[in-house]
């Protein structure tokens, strides 16, 4: 029973992919950040990538921040 969870919830993802607008990229972003962290050499690259985004992210928020001030 419980592997029956795991195939309805896959088959679930693949229509949501099928039916709504970019759901395939967001499917294979899902498929690839598993992929990716189940690794050493993965989880190394998900955390330079969070270290990285997370200091974009302050950056725009200064910036808009500030136009949104003005």
């Amino acid at each position: 029973m419980h592997m029956l969870k795991g195939v309805h919830r896959k088959l679930a993802l693949i229509v949501a992919a099928v039916v709504l607008p970019g759901g395939f990229i967001a499917l294979f972003g899902a498929m690839l950040w598993k992929a990716l962290t189940q690794t050493p050499r993965g989880r190394k690259v998900v955390e330079v990538a969070r270290k990285r985004v997370s200091g974009l992210q302050a950056l725009g928020a200064s910036v808009f921040g500030e136009r949104q001030a003005a």
